[in-house]
């Protein structure tokens, strides 16, 4: 986001007590982002009573409000920093490590306190962890840390850091070790094809049998590279993969539309991770055939199924609870959500 001139002037310190308590009581006609930038930093200053006020304007500030901006990929890192610091609401805290443009130390410090049900949530972002690996390690330590939590911890240090590290770094290159902080994004080689699609078949099963045939031959690297700057006919393949970051890297596509991840959703054949980390994204789970396809597969993650399920209409409610192809708990749960809904509005 851009800075307003007020702002600008704020932050830099000028302006008499006055108007920096103005600030502090969130009286400035500023946008929420920048109220928040401003309030971070003027619970900093050296007059007591100018930081007192901004800190209870702080507190005051609603949970759902501090959630939606610590979801905004356009949040500052400044607030997203402060919010990591100093908010102790589950549901921003979980926005915040959701949010690709949360800064990694902050994700690391919040890793040394996080409970469990957010400590999974942490390690979904391969390329931030690669980016700071001392998030592993804040895990680690996290005296709440539980043993699931544990396992990926270990499988990613294996994955990233031990004898498979070569899969993730440019050839000739050495891993960063844990601790330690690389130079940049890691990078990955270009497919040994081009993946255009000229020249292959018009019928759709033949074109893709000969994408299938291309990546067949690639490496992981490749596979990565081609998951996420490749054509649609590949992330189709390559979501389904069994190696889970090439998996994984296709999510981070920036060619990735809403149609595919619907279509995905559906798929019995996805990988729990990849279905993990569609339902824990905000962006993603706005389509309602999303959340819908989500909670019908028997795939997906049963905390993922259950926290999406109240989100359904009462016909696929209805439908959902008498469908034998799903888990008896999400059939339940469901019956449960359409008689609430029946008792709190008629016709539901």
């Amino acid at each position: 986001m851009t800075e307003s001139g007020l702002l600008t002037a704020l932050l830099e310190g000028a302006g008499a007590k006055k108007f920096r308590m103005m600030a502090a009581r969130g009286l400035m006609p500023l946008p929420a982002d920048e109220q928040l930038r401003l309030l971070f930093r003027l619970v900093l200053d050296p007059d007591t009573e100018v930081a007192a006020a901004a800190d209870s304007s702080l507190r005051s500030w609603p949970e759902e409000d501090l959630a939606a901006q610590a979801g905004d990929r356009g949040c500052s890192p400044e607030v997203l920093s402060g919010l990591a610091e100093r908010c102790g609401f589950l549901s921003v805290l979980e926005a915040i490590i959701l949010n690709p443009s949360t800064p990694g130390n902050a994700v690391e410090k919040l890793a040394l306190r996080v409970p469990a049900t957010l400590q999974e949530a942490i390690l979904l972002n391969r390329v931030r962890i690669l980016e700071h690996p001392g998030i592993l390690a804040s895990l680690r330590r996290n005296p709440a840390l539980s043993a699931g939590t544990r396992r990926l911890v270990s499988e990613i240090e294996a994955e990233f850091f031990g004898e498979k590290r070569k899969d993730y770094v440019v050839s000739g290159g050495t891993a960063p070790a844990i601790g330690t902080k690389p130079s940049a994004e890691p990078q990955v080689e270009q497919a040994p094809e081009d993946l255009s699609l000229e020249g292959l078949p018009q019928e759709p099963e033949a074109r893709e049998a000969a994408v299938n045939e291309r990546i067949a031959r690639m490496s992981v690297r490749q596979k990565i590279q081609a998951a996420r700057t490749g054509p649609r006919e590949a992330r189709a393949i390559l979501v389904r993969d069994t190696n889970r970051e090439v998996a994984r890297s296709v999510l981070q596509s920036p060619r990735l539309t809403e149609p595919e991840v619907e279509a995905f959703t559906a798929m019995r054949s996805l990988s729990e991770e990849v279905l993990r980390e569609i339902g824990n994204s905000r962006e993603w789970t706005r389509s309602y055939t999303v959340v819908h396809n989500l909670v019908r597969n028997p795939r997906t993650p049963s905390t993922i199924a259950l926290r999406l399920l109240p989100r359904l209409i009462s016909k696929d409610l209805l439908l959902l609870s008498r469908d034998r192809g799903v888990t008896e708990g999400v059939r339940r749960t469901a019956a449960k959500a359409l008689a609430q809904k029946g008792a709190g509005r008629p016709g539901g």
